[in-house]
């Protein structure tokens, strides 16, 4: 990105679209309190880098507001408070008054609206792709005790393979879906855009079973592979804290980890296992990275395309036998370096330059 930001961007957000006690979108983390769980303290480096970045106004009445509005939340808070029909309004009144509309979707399916700057973690690889791809920042785990090159790859997952649903069981029942049909619609962003998140989930299972049996076929792998069903954030604090430490035990223990799509397309894990300095193996579901700068993921990641899982163990075999101990040990601090690359205090100046570029 060749655009320059020589002096702070100034952003106009509507305080009736503030939501208390929810984290802002990057841009306006200096306006919330100081994170103190040892997972989410990188967000303190971004509130710290911020006040030199951005210019903040506030206003009550679109006419007041200057020419770059973001919306102070991601969509998805709107949403699960069932306020999406006073954002979406707002969004074509912002759009209709020829402003800049600069929102944010974490990692949830969204349409943007034609002129709208819409960043999120679920992206695809398609020439009709508007979104802009970001990394999803959900915790930082920190570098892992490191890890020997082992003698036969290591695979681990912990994570949900079935989502209950009758209508979906029933789904399944009657229905026999191939790979290939399978592979259309977890790589298709029109289909995941107008589908809501009930179908999305017969997706996410049907793409996390495949994945797990054709590991577990696979002869020349040692793995670690945890099913679980249900949602994990709905659980009992003791259960939620029980199987938290299960899946950062299965992290810390295997050197390659299987990372993939859920009910959107996008993956929380790659991000997290990247944070622990570990080799993701992720599955290709189309999906849009970030770039990176000074490497590819190529360089500490083993990328699958979804059609190809059936030889998943031939992937993360011919990546770990090029692989010396000393090169294995440069893939895991690559992994971490990427990862640091990508957290928000160092990506936020992507994102200025490029509501920057687009208002010049």
């Amino acid at each position: 990105m060749s655009c320059q930001l020589n002096k702070p961007l100034e952003i106009w957000i509507n305080e009736d679209l503030l939501l208390p006690d929810i984290r802002p979108v990057p841009l306006l983390m200096h306006l919330s309190p100081p994170e103190t769980n040892p997972e989410l303290q990188f967000w303190n480096l971004l509130r710290d880098k911020l006040p030199e970045l951005v210019k903040i106004h506030r206003f009550t009445h679109l006419a007041d507001a200057g020419n770059i509005v973001v919306i102070p939340h991601s969509i998805s808070s709107y949403y699960i408070l069932k306020k999406e029909d006073k954002l979406n309004k707002f969004r074509r009144q912002v759009l209709g008054a020829k402003r800049t509309l600069v929102t944010f979707a974490s990692g949830m399916e969204f349409n943007s609206f034609q002129g709208e700057i819409l960043f999120s973690a679920a992206t695809y690889r398609d020439k009709k792709e508007k979104l802009i791809p970001t990394p999803q920042w959900i915790y930082d785990l920190g570098e892992k005790v490191k890890i020997s090159k082992p003698s036969i790859p290591t695979v681990g997952f912990v994570g949900n393979v079935e989502y209950p649903s009758r209508i979906n069981s029933l789904i399944l029942r009657y229905i026999k879906f191939s790979d290939s049909m399978v592979n259309w619609m977890a790589c298709n962003p029109f289909v995941n855009r107008n589908l809501n998140l009930g179908r999305r989930r017969l997706i996410a299972r049907l793409v996390r079973k495949k994945v797990i049996n054709e590991v577990r076929k696979a002869k020349n792998l040692q793995t670690s592979l945890i099913e679980r069903k249900g949602d994990f954030f709905n659980l009992p604090l003791e259960e939620k804290k029980r199987q938290r430490a299960e899946y950062l035990e299965n992290i810390e223990n295997n050197a390659y980890i299987l990372t993939m799509r859920g009910d959107d397309n996008s993956c929380y894990q790659l991000w997290e296992v990247m944070s622990a300095g570990r080799i993701p193996v992720f599955i290709d579901t189309n999906k849009s990275l970030p770039e990176l700068r000074g490497m590819k993921w190529e360089d500490f990641c083993v990328i699958v395309p979804f059609s190809e899982v059936h030889r998943i163990g031939d992937y993360i075999q011919a990546f770990h036998d090029k692989l010396s101990d000393d090169d294995f040990a440069e893939v895991c601090r690559k992994s971490r370096a990427a990862f640091d690359q990508l957290l928000p205090h160092n990506f936020v100046v992507r994102i200025l330059e490029i509501i920057a570029k687009s208002t010049n």
